[in-house]
């Protein structure tokens, strides 16, 4: 009598039969909640580490630049200004766009390692006279070290039919202050870099710690919008001015006029109540102010006759700038006003300093 085997054994030696058991419906969403939970948790902090990278690049350009005015200041005992030349109106105010136009950043070009881009400017010559060519100029280029890479200076190059003759300007990210005022009254109280005749460190009074230099800049979306065009010493495109007003006549060292207070050109400002750059175009005001970039257009006469502008960039809460003794700090937005405008201007009197390295 033969008995039956209750287990026999499979062909692959395992005892009894297996039957394969399915993920539920439960579970998989819940494998898709924690990994969703986990990307998220993820994704955030890639972007800080890239925006750190970022952060880290920004200031290594300026730094660079820093030294470039420096090793300028060495070769020829004289630094760069805000635009190589300038001219005066028939208010006595100083006019950027009276004499070549050429950019502070343009004249350190040979100390940046661009000696040929350097040597296809004319600096004898207005940046947009001469013959006109489809082939871009100069100033058309795109400087590498001039783009800060959180912004991009994307967007097309600046160009208008009357202001750049309809000649193309590339974008960068780095302006240099003019002074604490306004750009027209940059020659009375000038920052480092403001327009002057023979302009040295040695005016630097207050210590090289305690001046700023440049600082970073958002370029502009629009074509007619000057911001970021780095070869162009106009204000709001290489040059910046804080308008905190001087409280005397036009005359003596800068002092802070106090109705100035909320309203000066502090970093990334964004209501248009309390601040516009004021350009010599402002093509799209509407989009300039979603942007967190409000601008309004220079006049002759009238609301807008004053050039000043803010730094900007898509940092969190500041931007980065460049002292006159070559080191790079971060600006917060909320900085004070009174404070700012004296690490500012030159010659003032005022020994202040944020410190950092």
């Amino acid at each position: 009598m033969h008995s039956i085997d209750q287990n026999p054994v499979s062909g692959d030696g395992a005892r009894g039969t297996a039957f394969a058991r399915g993920f539920s419906l439960v579970e998989v969403l819940v494998v898709v909640a924690i990994l969703g939970l986990l990307l998220g948790l993820l994704l955030p902090a890639i972007q800080s580490a890239r925006e750190s990278a970022r952060l880290v690049q920004c200031g290594s350009n300026l730094r660079q630049i820093g030294g470039a005015i420096h090793a300028r200041h060495e070769a020829r005992r004289v630094l760069p200004t805000s635009v190589a030349s300038g001219g005066f109106d028939f208010l006595g105010d100083f006019d950027p766009r009276g004499g070549t136009s050429h950019s502070w950043l343009v004249q350190i070009l040979p100390f940046l390692g661009e000696q040929p881009l350097a040597d296809r400017f004319n600096l004898r010559q207005g940046l947009f006279a001469g013959p006109h060519s489809d082939r871009p100029g100069p100033e058309a280029e795109r400087v590498p070290l001039l783009v800060c890479p959180s912004d991009g200076a994307g967007g097309p190059p600046f160009s208008h039919a009357w202001l750049t003759a309809g000649r193309a300007c590339g974008r960068g990210n780095y302006a240099a202050w003019a002074g604490p005022y306004h750009g027209e009254y940059q020659h009375l109280y000038p920052a480092a870099l403001g327009w002057r005749t023979r302009p040295r460190f040695i005016d630097v009074t207050e210590g090289l710690h305690a001046a700023l230099m440049a600082t970073e800049v958002r370029a502009g979306q629009h074509q007619q919008d000057a911001r970021g065009a780095w070869a162009v010493g106009w204000n709001g495109a290489s040059v910046l001015a804080f308008d905190m007003h001087h409280r005397d006549i036009i005359r003596g060292p800068f002092r802070h006029a106090e109705q100035s207070l909320g309203h000066t050109q502090r970093p990334n400002i964004r209501d248009a109540a309390v601040n516009v750059d004021v350009l010599y175009a402002c093509p799209d005001p509407v989009a300039a102010s979603r942007a967190g970039m409000p601008c309004g257009t220079w006049q002759s006469w009238g609301q807008w006759r004053f050039l000043s502008s803010a730094p900007r960039s898509l940092h969190r809460g500041g931007v980065q700038a460049l002292w006159a003794d070559g080191r790079v700090t971060f600006l917060e937005d909320g900085i004070d006003e009174i404070l700012m405008a004296y690490l500012i201007a030159i010659g003032d009197g005022h020994t202040v300093s944020l410190g950092g390295s």
